[in-house]
């Protein structure tokens, strides 16, 4: 088999492949090839620890072998790895193949690929310094056929090269080498990675930095109250001018999915995540880590997220809030000022409800804040292009309106939830005219809490931390945890179960693989478990171990314990003399004295039946 590849990759020498692309400006360069291979493989924008380049490699982006010709693509692909320069004056590069992703299903069409002999030959159009200056290959989600090629350049082509890659199966063992928060990953390598394991648990990334935290209005540097970054990017998003006139902007269900996944990377703290519809392309790309600024670019040739998940995601926020802007405490309060349906609302009031100086409102400042420096303005400016959206001020009320309260009582929401939904729509309608102004957020101001912080502290929200346990000590001295109630909305804490802490990441120069340190063993049940312990069984004694044979019939170790013995009684009543012997000497002692042994050999006299009979 081995020489069979190796004369097929000989072969396939002698109609080598191109390394090197068609200049831009002649007739035979291929745009589209070239945004493809900007798809295949493209570099990450901030570097890894050892301060080296890493290029993504997305295996779901290859095309199908039968539509695009592999060798036409080869060059293209080739050519954004670094050049001969600088790698030779570098110290080299890291790839991260993410092999999965791609279409699965029963409706799934299977893509075609070119055969083994092409990935030789592929190999051997790589420069000296290309394959020499991989420092690292990790491999994320591994396929057979995948396996099959690393074994076969392994064995085949450089036996070298398998110290270079690392396995792993998710994201989540990846972040134990690399930090994935740093990296550019594409939205089909989350959803392949989200069908092999239910979350992704990155060490000293993980936590809760935008959604349910205990302050959802992050403070800034210089003390001000801003925009977390979660609302900062999906609003500007939604803002756009391409994506303002989409037809039912709020009402486009996302895939849940999706949606999950894209929580869970900014509650990571994920640096680069792009969002894209058509030719409209956001992303907050200028990063201060280390050795300088990175930015990321071809943003149009780079997958993203579309505008159903950046609305469906404005819409988890305010729904997962700690503490609803509208909370059960103030059902009585809306009720008996705003619940005439037929009457109408007084600017007044609604100006005292929402603003955050109001010292009438019976809502919290939180609550206020959010309000006015984030969802009404955005809400007035989507009903601005009502006529292309088709977003009317009484259809996002009817959008919002039940995220904005959570009671314990689903009856008593939906009751309220009529009232929150008028009051929406009333200062919707509004904002532009009576309200903007009062409340200090017209359009200058909302646009500029939308800018990217200049404070690079500012531009990532702080991991929330989990308070220990408060810890009481007892009259009698002894310390124990305190179970207390700590905030009566952290209810949703109670259900997530606590992520166990993570081992530090290995060296990746380190030629060993890390190994992560396996659970302790349980242990065996017996029969006394789940038995009270009143009814359990005593335990049985314990048996002292008897001298082995060996032991006994053995000779005498010197000062060993010697034991009495006895003689059987003689029929005349009178016993034998008591001699002291070895235990350990199977041998009698030996006599000193013929008389000694004469008595020793005396018989035993006969019985007298014995006698009677022998006489006779």
């Amino acid at each position: 088999m081995r020489s069979q590849l190796y004369r097929a990759a000989q072969r396939s020498r002698s109609s080598s492949l191109s390394a090197i692309p068609p200049p831009q400006a002649s007739t035979d360069y291929s745009k589209p090839l070239a945004d493809l291979a900007a798809r295949i493989l493209y570099r990450s924008p901030l570097p890894s620890q050892h301060d080296l380049p890493v290029f993504i490699l997305n295996g779901a982006a290859f095309p199908d072998a039968k539509v695009v010709h592999y060798d036409t693509l080869l060059p293209y692909v080739l050519a954004r790895l670094p050049d001969e320069e600088e790698l030779i004056g570098g110290q080299g590069y890291e790839v991260v193949f993410f092999a999965g992703g791609g279409a699965n299903g029963a409706t799934a069409v299977r893509k075609g690929r070119p055969g083994w002999g092409w990935f030789l030959q592929a190999y051997h159009v790589l420069t000296r310094a290309s394959r020499k200056r991989l420092q690292s290959l990790y491999i994320v989600h591994e396929k057979k056929w995948v396996r099959v090629l690393v074994e076969m350049f392994s064995t085949v082509v450089s036996p070298k090269f398998r110290k270079k890659i690392v396995h792993v199966s998710t994201l989540s063992g990846l972040a134990l080498y690399i930090p994935i928060e740093d990296l550019l990953i594409p939205p089909s390598v989350y959803l392949c990675d989200r069908r092999l394991s239910p979350d992704i648990h990155a060490p000293y990334a993980s936590g809760r930095r935008a959604f349910s935290v205990k302050q959802p209005l992050p403070t800034s540097a210089d003390g001000s109250i801003r925009l977390p970054r979660v609302l900062r990017e999906a609003t500007s998003f939604v803002l756009m001018d391409r994506n303002l006139k989409t037809e039912g902007i709020f009402r486009i269900s996302p895939l849940a999915l999706t949606i999950d996944v894209l929580k869970e990377a900014y509650d990571r703290g994920q640096k680069f995540i792009v969002w894209r519809e058509g030719d409209a392309v956001l992303s907050f790309s200028h990063w201060k880590q280390g050795s300088g600024n990175a930015m990321v670019e071809e943003l149009d040739q780079t997958e993203g997220y579309r505008l159903p998940a950046a609305t469906g995601l404005l819409k988890l926020w305010y729904g997962a809030l700690r503490e609803p802007i509208f909370p059960q405490s103030c059902y009585v309060q809306l009720e008996t000022i705003f619940g005439d349906s037929e009457a109408p609302f007084d600017i007044r009031l609604i100006f005292e409800l929402i603003s955050p100086i109001s010292e009438w409102s019976f809502i919290t400042v939180t609550s206020r804040l959010i309000l006015t420096k984030h969802l009404l303005p955005l809400l007035a400016r989507v009903a601005e292009f009502q006529d292309r959206n088709q977003m009317t001020p009484y259809n996002l009320s009817v959008c919002f309106a039940p995220t904005l309260l959570r009671g314990p009582d689903p009856a008593d929401d939906v009751k309220i939830g009529g009232i929150v939904r008028r009051l929406l729509e009333a200062a919707v309608t509004h904002w532009k005219t009576d309200l903007a102004a009062a409340c200090g957020m017209e359009d200058p101001q909302f646009e500029e809490s939308l800018r990217m912080p200049a404070a690079i502290e500012d531009r990532e929200d702080d991991l929330e931390e989990a308070s220990p346990p408060p810890v009481a000590e007892t009259s009698s001295g002894l310390t124990t945890i305190a179970l207390i109630d700590n905030d009566v909305n952290d209810d949703d804490d109670e259900d997530e179960d606590p992520k166990p802490a993570s081992p530090p990441r290995p060296d990746s120069s380190s030629d060993e693989h890390f190994k992560p340190t396996l659970p302790p063993r349980p242990r065996a049940s017996t029969l006394n478990d789940g038995i009270p312990s009143g009814l359990r069984r005593k335990p049985a004694p314990t048996i002292p171990t008897l001298p082995r044979y060996s032991v006994i019939m053995g000779h005498a170790a010197a000062g060993t314990e010697r034991l009495p013995t006895y003689e059987p009684l003689a029929l005349s009543g009178e016993a034998e003399p008591r001699h002291e012997v070895d235990v350990h000497d199977p041998v009698l002692p030996p006599s000193s004295g013929p008389e000694e042994s004469a008595v020793a050999r005396k018989p035993l006299p006969q019985p007298p039946e014995t006698a009677r009979s022998s006489g006779s």
